[in-house]
């Protein structure tokens, strides 16, 4: 299938559902403890409710779309999204929110999880890295908007009209889905349910060492970001003062900076290949983890940081997320062609399942000060940086031209 406008704007729109809702609730998350009369950080978790229930859902999901094929999963898992995002408008209390955040999560996860799989369906290592990339420049429009969206919703009107316009965004993408999206995986080639199977498939993955190292290296990655997800709504609001409705824009320039390394990614992959970039975006972003490992100690020293030295520290981890993420990502799945839909769902897992760990530590260590963000940002790129060159580098030769040592011993799953 030839890359188009269309199915990339579509593939950004379906993977950008799960960036809407976590990141156009947080600018709403202190009207939101006010309202329901619950404390900020119990609030927080609810992001990592979110997250948590995402990653777990995903390797039963994941495995099921390989069975079913990728449509049926993606139209159930808009359903389900749709109906939690209702109940989420409409909840009385923070348990309440809660649930509904679960359920949201496991539409989120059904819908997310089969997108790598079904672009994997259409393209080999480095097309996969160049259409990735696009898709997150696409997808990057959601985190980018929905804290600017969210903020100035909170500003005129109930943080529940965030969740019912999240209702309208779900209804225009199964649209785009129903419309663009044709099945890319054919009966022939589905396997059938064996849960043994699908058992020792995850097994498979856990020891390839070279796979491992892409899925940790993205893993830390991406606890970073959903650390300062979580925890800039109180550093940027409640500790430096920021008005609600100005959060979304400030939040906003780390996405846009992510989303301009994302598309010169995606230009860049066919010259340099996806292995040297990543190489490049785990320096830059373990250069800014060291920078936030300094403002740490001089937080801890009592010499609390400028919000400006943050923000721009923070921006320079956040920028390279799609760089990191994305080409790690394709490092992965380049080695598990005939279980794309099981690989993506154990990277999926691993990823938010990190993330959700990551966040929840994070809020749990809240002490009013930038420390829970400074630290685990700093812990994580460094964490990031050190996996790559532990597992990837010594195990895998230099090539960047998608060919990996290893991919032969993939089983192939069952099939009907």
């Amino acid at each position: 299938m030839p890359i188009s406008l269309p199915l990339l704007i579509t593939l950004g729109v379906l993977s950008a559902l799960t960036p809407f809702a976590i990141d156009m609730y947080l600018p709403s998350i202190p009207a939101i403890a006010r309202d329901l009369s619950a404390p900020v950080a119990l609030v927080q978790l609810s992001v990592t409710v979110y997250v948590g229930v995402f990653a777990a859902a995903q390797l039963l999901l994941g495995p099921l779309s390989d069975v079913l094929g990728r449509r049926l999963p993606v139209a159930g898992g808009l359903v389900v999204f749709a109906l939690a995002d209702m109940a989420c408008a409409l909840a009385p209390d923070m348990h309440t929110m809660l649930a509904a955040r679960a359920v949201q999560a496991l539409g989120g996860a059904a819908v997310a999880v089969t997108v790598p799989a079904l672009v994997r369906d259409l393209f080999e290592r480095d097309d996969y890295a160049r259409v990735m990339g696009l898709v997150m420049l696409v997808m990057g429009l959601a985190p980018l908007l929905a804290p600017t969206v969210g903020g100035l919703v909170v500003l005129y009107a109930s943080w529940r009209w965030v969740f019912a316009l999240l209702l309208v965004i779900t209804a225009v993408t199964a649209v785009l889905f129903l419309r663009q999206l044709p099945e890319t995986l054919p009966p022939a080639h589905r396997h059938r349910l064996a849960p043994g199977a699908v058992l020792r498939n995850y097994a498979l993955l856990l020891r390839h060492r070279a796979a491992l190292g892409y899925l940790l290296t993205g893993m830390a990655s991406f606890g970073g970001m959903m650390i300062y997800i979580v925890t800039s709504p109180f550093v940027y609001i409640d500790l430096h003062a920021v008005p609600a409705g100005w959060f979304g824009p400030l939040f906003g320039l780390n996405i846009a900076a992510a989303m301009v390394f994302a598309y010169l990614n995606a230009r860049w992959v066919p010259r340099f290949g996806a292995e040297r970039l990543l190489r490049l975006g785990l320096m830059v972003q373990g250069g800014a983890a060291l920078s936030l490992a300094v403002l740490a100690l001089a937080s801890m020293a009592g010499h609390a940081p400028a919000l400006w030295l943050v923000a721009l520290a923070a921006g320079g981890y956040i920028a390279m997320a799609g760089v990191v993420m994305g080409n790690a990502m394709a490092g992965f799945m380049a080695f598990f062609p005939r279980m794309a839909g099981t690989a993506s769902a154990f990277a999926g897992a691993g990823r938010f399942g990190f993330g959700a760990l990551a966040g929840s530590v994070a809020s749990l260590l809240h002490n009013d000060t930038a420390q829970p963000l400074l630290l685990g940002m700093a812990f994580c790129g460094l964490l990031a940086v050190a996996t790559y060159f532990a597992f990837c580098c010594s195990a895998v030769p230099a090539a960047v031209d998608g060919r990996r040592e290893g991919a032969a011993s993939e089983p192939v799953p069952p099939r009907t």
